[in-house]
C-alpha cells in the first residue's frame, strides 16, 4: 500500500463530483434545476447524497437525470463495519491527511460540543475512498451546512478541491466563523442573491471577497410558458406555496384572507406544500372561519404546480425573517409565477426587492402585516388594468434575467476554471417537458 500523500488530481476530463445532503427533494427542484442544465452542456459529473430521500419526488426535472445518485451509508450506524473499513483504508492511502482531518474533526467537536464532527469525519472517509481512484477533479456542495463540512474533509483527505453554494437559511443561522473558515477552504463560494452576497463578503477579509460569486436561479422558460392561460369557474385563485415553515409567512397570509372575507371578497385560496408547520396552520384556518376558503392540500408535483399557476389570478408568499434569523433568498416560485405571467406579491426581505420592483412586476408588502397584505390582494383582485401590467413585466423580468440556461452558464464557467470539460456523450435536450 502506498504511503504517501494524494497530488491534486487532473484526469484529462476531469469529473465533477456534487455532494448533496439528501438528493431528491420536492423542495429543491433548484439544484435538480442546475443538474440537469450542466447534464445538458455535457459536464460529467456525479452526485452523491449521504441521506435517502423522505418522500416519493414526482418532479420531470428529477426524471431526467441521468446521472444516477450515489447514496452513502445512511444512516451511519447501519454498516459501521464498512464506515470503519473505509477509514482504515484512507488513513494507510493518506496518513498525514488523514491526521489532519482527525485533527480537525475533533477540534471542532470538542469547541462546538457537537459530535457531529466525527460523523461528517466518517462520511467524508468513506466518499475519499470511492473517489481515491475516480476521474473527479473538483467537489461541489449544496448549502453551507453538513454537506459542505463533508466537502471540506473530503478535500482535506483528498487533496481535491472543493467550492459550495449558499442559499439562505445555511447562511443566515450559521455560525459566522464557521462560515469564514467554509470560505477560506473553498476555491470559490457561489450564492443565488446580491443580497446574501453583501452579507458573506461583509464576513471575509477583502481578499477572500473575490471568491464570492452571484448566480441566481433560474426557471425552464418553455415550460414556464405565460401564453397558455386556465380560468376555472367559481371564485379568483389566490395561489402560495412552499415549505410549511415560519420564514414562508402563511399565518399571515390567513390572516389576510379573514380580513378579504369580513370585507365581502369572494375568492378562494391554495397552500401548497408540507411542512412542520402544518397542524399549526390547521387549526389557524378553522379558528379564523376560513373553512372551505382555504385548503392546504399538501406537496405536488412542478408539473401540478405549474397547472395551479395558470388557474390562479395572483400568486402570494408574504415572507419573513424567522425568529432564529431564518430567511427565503428568493423563492424560486416566485420566479415560476412571474415566468406563467401572475401577478406576484411579497415581503421586501432578503432577495426579493432584486426580483420585484414594487407596482412594477408584483407588489411588496411590509413582512408581518396582514391589513397591509390583504389590501394589495384586493386591489388586484378587482383592478384587470393592474394585473394586466404587473403579469407583463413579470414575465418580462424573468426572461431578461432568470432564465436558467443563462444563468447556469456562471457555474459552467467556474467549474471550467476548475478543468472540467463537456464529455462526448450525448444527453438530450431538457428545456421541452
Amino acid at each position: 500500500m502506498q504511503n504517501c500523500e494524494p497530488s491534486p488530481q487532473a484526469p484529462k476530463r476531469a469529473e465533477l463530483g456534487y455532494i448533496i445532503r439528501m438528493f431528491p427533494q420536492t423542495s429543491e427542484t433548484f439544484i435538480a434545476n442546475e443538474i440537469l442544465e450542466l447534464e445538458r452542456l455535457g459536464l460529467p459529473m456525479r452526485i452523491f447524497s449521504y441521506r435517502q430521500p423522505s418522500e416519493r419526488v414526482r418532479h420531470d426535472c428529477v426524471r431526467l437525470i441521468q446521472t444516477p445518485v450515489e447514496y452513502l451509508v445512511d444512516p451511519l450506524w447501519r454498516n459501521p463495519q464498512s464506515l470503519l473499513h473505509a477509514s482504515s483504508n484512507v488513513a494507510r492511502l493518506y496518513p498525514k491527511s488523514y491526521r489532519k482531518a482527525v485533527r480537525y474533526a475533533l477540534d471542532h467537536s470538542l469547541r462546538q460540543r457537537k459530535a457531529i464532527y466525527l460523523a461528517r469525519l466518517l462520511q467524508a472517509a468513506y466518499l475519499a475512498r470511492v473517489l481515491a481512484n475516480s476521474g473527479v477533479g473538483h467537489i461541489h456542495a449544496h448549502f453551507a451546512r453538513g454537506a459542505t463540512e463533508v466537502a471540506t474533509l473530503v478535500s482535506m483527505l483528498t487533496n481535491i478541491p472543493f467550492s459550495f453554494s449558499a442559499h439562505a437559511g445555511d447562511i443566515y443561522t450559521a455560525k459566522q466563523d464557521n462560515l469564514r473558515e467554509r470560505i477560506a477552504a473553498a476555491r470559490f463560494v457561489v450564492t443565488c442573491t446580491r443580497a446574501n452576497q453583501d452579507y458573506l463578503q461583509a464576513l471575509v477579509k477583502q481578499d477572500q471577497r473575490h471568491k464570492i460569486r452571484l448566480s441566481y436561479h433560474g426557471v425552464n422558460l418553455e415550460k414556464f410558458d405565460s401564453h397558455v392561460e386556465v380560468r376555472p369557474e367559481g371564485p379568483p385563485l389566490i395561489l402560495s406555496a412552499g415549505r410549511l415553515v415560519e420564514k414562508k409567512g402563511f399565518r399571515y397570509l390567513l390572516d389576510a384572507c379573514r380580513i378579504l372575507k369580513e370585507k365581502g371578497h369572494e375568492f378562494r385560496c391554495l397552500i401548497v406544500g408540507e411542512g412542520p408547520g402544518r397542524a399549526e396552520l390547521e387549526r389557524a384556518v378553522a379558528a379564523l372561519g376560513l373553512d372551505g376558503v382555504v385548503d392546504l392540500p399538501g406537496s405536488c408535483s412542478q408539473e401540478e404546480l405549474l397547472t395551479l399557476y395558470r388557474q390562479s389570478m395572483a400568486f402570494v408568499l408574504s415572507c419573513v425573517v424567522g425568529r432564529n434569523g431564518d430567511r427565503d433568498g428568493i423563492p424560486n416560485v416566485l420566479l415560476e409565477a412571474m415566468a406563467v405571467g401572475r401577478p406576484v406579491i411579497s415581503t421586501p426581505i432578503s432577495g426579493i426587492p432584486e426580483v420585484i420592483r414594487d407596482g412594477h412586476n408584483g407588489l411588496l408588502t411590509p413582512e408581518r402585516d396582514a391589513q397591509a397584505l390583504a389590501s394589495v390582494i384586493a386591489a388586484v383582485l378587482e383592478d384587470a388594468a393592474l394585473r394586466e401590467r404587473l403579469s407583463s413585466n413579470a414575465r418580462s423580468t424573468v426572461v431578461e434575467r432568470f432564465d436558467s440556461i443563462r444563468n447556469v452558464g456562471v457555474f459552467a464557467s467556474l467549474f471550467h476554471d476548475m478543468g472540467i470539460r463537456e464529455s462526448k456523450r450525448e444527453l438530450p435536450v431538457t428545456r421541452r417537458v
